[in-house]
């Protein structure tokens, strides 16, 4: 008998359907040890820890124990991220002293073959992952027990917390919201024209933004009555490139804008078709896909829709924080559905994406005509342009519908007179910038560096859970101690507010993942610059 470890009961009962009899799978129920919840659990001179096992995590460590003594090998295959190997790690230090012949599995998709290679391949646990994990994990705890206490005290409310990630991501959230309030809508006018050749009708534009509506009211006045004829028309053909397969946030911002779905939520359904083999790891940054799974799915492509619509496996520039040995998130294979309700959704949205991302490009028709009005009240002709789009090949968007609508002008020629339906003035008013939504707010974090995969969904659910930020219409709002809050931090903590500071530990942590810098170094350096900065 083999033992086999992994952290979801999910993920357990998948793996032992693939390995057969001769191994025993068991979970852990995620992590079990942690720092204490009722202490700071840190030595403040030394960074040394104290991690005590969770609840009912001791227990389940003996059986595992009693299990690994009577096996003839032990592979931990817990995720392959931080929180995974940490998980590894502890699980490694009670296990070895059961059974020597203990290894570290690590796979990103839950197949027979990927589970052959991580036992083929199986072996020490990777301290540098470990301890960049604990650097994170004692620098948030460093963090949220030293400030969180300035806001109790402060607001006389017991239920506040600051942290190195959620503190810059509420900020963001209610800078926003102070945009809207201070944004001074303007109104502004322009002057258009309905036209119409054979029966087909649309609409042109005199390209000039007036800010007094009398003066465009008085243009389109002396323009009632003009000849309207086409001058000089062009169009070019555009290729539209098909979209990028999915990473962690480029998911989570497009099902909770497609789907309506909150970015915990996205994640949790992901985790589950992972834990079922149904998709890859949905903890990534990476865009890469294996060559292999691409020529499947570009070979599914070629039978369903022709080869015209296949296109290629493109290669993406990952940032320098991403980890190579992932892979995007795409399906293990082509199942036309997974589950029902909102896994089928999610499942139906991943499968899309990545036959989309492996598509041929579209190719769009961009139409302008550029329309002359004289008129006996004017005093020299004015110009309008009227513009079009038309699809000639879908592409990838046959599969991935975009937001690329088509509305071609009719056949026009240059010279011909058109028929005038009517002129009219339209108001147009500034708009502020939009909320964020849970989708976007993911976006602006992974753009500005702070958080990583395996954050976002905790980072959104932190700050409602605290109530900072509430839903209102799928748009993120903040509460009025969010105000108050932020402002609080930006005056006395200023450096962790601050986006890039913040954005500077998550490389630092990546560095300490890739062996470049000790992990207590970062947690000190990084923690008595915040506190420094109290004012």
């Amino acid at each position: 008998m083999k033992l086999f470890i992994v952290e979801s009961p999910t993920k357990a009962k998948t793996i032992q359907k693939y390995l057969g009899k001769s191994f025993v799978v068991r979970a852990t129920f995620g992590h079990v040890k942690d720092l204490p919840q009722k202490e700071l659990g840190v030595d403040e001179e030394t960074l040394e820890a104290k991690y005590v096992y969770l609840k009912g995590k001791k227990k389940l460590v003996e059986n595992l124990k009693k299990l690994a003594r009577t096996a003839e090998e032990v592979y931990i295959g817990t995720d392959p991220d931080r929180e995974g190997e940490a998980i590894a790690y502890f699980i490694y230090q009670d296990i070895v002293k059961a059974n020597p012949n203990t290894k570290r599995a690590v796979f990103y998709e839950i197949t027979p073959t990927a589970l052959r290679k991580s036992i083929r391949e199986a072996g020490d646990i990777n301290m540098n992952m470990v301890y960049s994990q604990f650097a994170r994990r004692i620098l948030d705890r460093l963090i949220g027990y030293k400030i969180s206490p300035y806001l109790w005290r402060t607001f006389k409310n017991y239920k506040l917390s600051a942290g190195r990630v959620q503190s810059p991501a509420l900020r963001l959230v209610v800078e926003r919201e102070r945009e809207i309030q201070n944004f001074k809508v303007k109104s502004y006018y322009y002057v258009k024209a309905i036209l119409e050749k054979d029966g087909h009708r649309f609409e042109a534009i005199y390209d000039y933004r007036y800010e007094n509506p009398s003066d465009a009211k008085d243009v389109a006045r002396r323009i009632e009555e003009g000849i309207y004829a086409v001058v000089s028309l062009k169009s070019k053909e555009e290729r539209v490139a098909p979209p990028k397969p999915f990473i962690t946030s480029s998911l989570q911002s497009e099902a909770n804008s497609k789907l309506g779905l909150p970015a915990e939520k996205t994640q949790s359904i992901a985790q589950k078709l992972y834990e079922h083999g149904a998709i890859t790891y949905p903890r990534t940054d990476s865009y890469r896909m294996n060559p292999q799974k691409a020529k499947e799915f570009m070979e599914y492509v070629a039978s369903k829709f022709g080869k015209e619509y296949v296109g290629r496996l493109r290669k993406f520039r990952d940032k320098p924080t991403s980890q190579g040995a992932h892979e995007c998130i795409r399906p293990i294979s082509l199942r036309e559905k997974v589950g029902s309700g909102e896994y089928a959704s999610l499942y139906d949205l991943i499968l899309r994406r990545t036959l989309a991302s492996l598509m041929a490009d579209m190719l769009v028709e961009r139409q302008e005509a550029v329309i002359e009005i004289t008129s006996p009240k004017l005093k020299r002709p004015i110009r309008m342009k009227a513009k079009g789009l038309k699809i000639i090949f879908d592409g990838w968007n046959r599969v991935y519908p975009s937001d690329i609508k088509e509305n071609p002008l009719p056949p026009l020629e240059e010279g011909e007179v058109l028929k005038l339906i009517k002129v009219y003035v339209e108001e147009k008013k500034t708009q502020p910038p939009p909320r964020y939504t849970e989708g976007t707010l993911v976006k602006t974090l992974e753009k500005l560096g702070i958080g990583r995969p395996s954050t976002y969904a905790t980072i959104l659910k932190t700050l409602k859970m605290r109530k900072y930020v509430y839903v209102y219409r799928k748009s993120l709002r903040p509460t009025d101690i969010a105000f108050e809050v932020v402002d609080y931090l930006m005056e006395h903590f200023p450096l962790l507010m601050d986006y890039s500071f913040t954005a500077k530990m998550e490389e630092a942590l990546d560095q300490v993942e890739e062996g470049k810098i000790f992990w207590k170094d970062v947690v000190r350096n990084f923690f008595e610059k915040v506190m420094a900065q109290v004012v």
